[in-house]
């Protein structure tokens, strides 16, 4: 085996891995990245694999300039696809960081390459994307609507993986408008496809995340408490950061509902996680249960210091969207949508889902 060949099998090993949600650490993959430098196709598949690695741990500056450096690597190549998935990579870590315009612009770019390429499971990708950027608007129904339609192409190109997300973001979507029953079914059908298996630790563990938040919400409050708690020790096995903050965060809401002494301590851990990681929308969420914490215990005091954060956070600029931006949404979805029909009959794209 020649040593190119050798480190095209090691990188693909290693790429299929954190594509399922377990990289290595950032250390190791930037050793790929320097080995494979006089290989555009190998040295693209690096710093994907290194990207995934930062991602891992939130760092989310660091994992944008390695994505789209793949991109580029891949596009020297000529390995168009990879490039695609390179740019819908980069996508997904503006939106973890709620960059959702920023998002926007590589998902504008990736659906050109796809669309050239007739890569239908990228259009699938793109259409789950466009929904997630309408959550950074605020507009839940549409984001809806979007992971609805990426879950009927995904079912009608028969790929299980594609099927498998877009039924996370449809119980994600379900979550947010307070349909607790569909966002159940959804989990409960992702939860079969991953029987199959699919090996993915962040899939696995987000699945028993969302039931039990939502069995928090429907005031199961013991059996959300265990749930919670096993999806953060999931996300700790596989050392997922962004896992780790929202479970934890989720965890101890419960407790505080619950009133159980611990219900402090884990939401001080929760908060310094979402201060890691960057996750605004959960900073918000830890505050506002600190708050009611120390109001609880009669400890207005140290109650003030998650006031002034909260103010600091809601002070903030937020994301508006503007004409322009909302026709360029508008031209994606109907661009990705054209793309499916084309290639997929209009009868099975009309099938119950």
């Amino acid at each position: 085996m020649t040593a190119r060949l050798a480190l095209l099998t090691q990188l693909e090993t290693v790429l299929s891995c954190a594509e399922c949600g377990s990289p290595p650490l950032p250390d190791q993959a930037q050793q790929w990245v320097a080995e494979s430098q006089a290989d555009p196709r190998l040295h693209g598949m690096a710093l994907d694999i290194l990207g995934h690695a930062h991602q891992h741990f939130s760092q989310h500056h660091a994992a944008q300039i390695a994505f789209r450096e793949a991109a580029a690597s891949y596009r020297q190549a000529g390995q168009m696809a990879s490039s695609t998935n390179s740019l819908l990579l980069l996508a997904t870590s503006y939106l973890l960081n709620e960059q959702p315009l920023l998002a926007l612009d590589q998902w504008t770019k990736a659906l050109l390459q796809a669309k050239s390429a007739q890569n239908l499971g990228q259009c699938v990708r793109i259409y789950l994307g466009i929904g997630q950027v309408y959550i950074g608007f605020q507009d839940d129904e549409a984001a809806l609507r979007c992971s609805e339609m990426a879950l009927k192409m995904a079912v009608a190109i028969a790929d299980p993986l594609l099927e498998c997300d877009a039924l996370l973001y449809v119980a994600s979507d379900n979550y947010r408008l307070q349909r607790y029953a569909q966002a159940l079914e959804a989990i409960a059908r992702a939860e079969r496809l991953m029987e199959i298996p699919l090996h993915n630790k962040v899939w696995a563990a987000e699945i028993v995340y969302y039931r039990g938040l939502i069995h928090g919400q429907q005031g199961m409050l013991q059996q959300a408490k265990v749930e919670l708690v096993t999806a953060y020790d999931l996300h700790c096995a596989n050392d997922n950061l962004w896992g780790k903050a929202h479970a934890l965060t989720g965890l101890g809401e419960v407790l505080l509902q619950l009133q159980d002494s611990q219900a402090e301590e884990i939401l001080l851990q929760a908060q310094q996680m979402t201060l890691q990681a960057g996750l605004l929308i959960l900073q918000t969420r830890c505050c506002k249960a600190l708050i009611d914490c120390y109001l609880a215990k009669q400890q207005a005091e140290r109650a003030l210091p998650f006031y002034a954060q909260l103010f600091a956070q809601q002070s903030a600029p937020t994301w508006k969207i503007s004409p322009t931006h909302r026709q360029k949404i508008v031209q994606l979805e109907t661009q990705s949508r054209m793309l499916q029909l084309q290639k997929i009959p209009a009868t099975l794209m009309h099938k119950p889902i």
